[in-house]
């Protein structure tokens, strides 16, 4: 039984790309999101699929970034289920820190990236820019999901 287990974890470990990603979701979103990102009813959605989806298109890497850096409120939809909350800002945290959270939230925690190319530093420098609050991010994402019918 102890060698299925150590397998196991080497197994997982071995799927994780973005560690230094994983470790700062694990320490600030999965409080919300949950391990894995698998989202909490009512609370948090699951990132399990849309970010992927999201990723490929300029306009959905832009909303990823806006929401990590200035946080989001409101009334969401995700895989038929209803949210309503208030993600934080963390824009306190570095651009190379965001940049592995969103990698490893696309990369690692979905399956389907499309031709999604990695978050770098300087996408979340370019975010920071963007003067929005919590509500306008939530403006952008609800037109962004109407264009891609998400």
């Amino acid at each position: 039984m102890m060698a299925f287990a150590g397998a196991v974890n080497v197994s997982v470990a071995q799927t994780v790309l973005y560690h230094a990603g994983k470790s700062t979701f694990d320490a600030h979103c999965a409080v919300c999101h949950q391990a894995g990102g698998i989202g909490q009813d009512g609370l948090a959605p699951p990132l399990t699929g849309y970010p992927g989806k999201y990723a490929g298109v300029a306009a959905g890497r832009q909303q990823l970034t806006v929401t990590v850096l200035h946080g989001m409120f409101g009334e969401i939809r995700v895989n038929d289920k209803t949210y309503n909350f208030r993600m934080p800002s963390f824009a306190s945290m570095s651009d190379e820190e965001l940049a592995q959270v969103l990698n490893y939230v696309v990369f690692d925690l979905n399956a389907q990236h499309a031709n999604a190319k990695p978050f770098t530093a300087s996408d979340l420098k370019t975010a920071r820019g963007q003067e929005l609050d919590g509500s306008a991010v939530h403006a952008r994402r609800a037109l962004l999901t109407k264009r891609l019918g998400l």
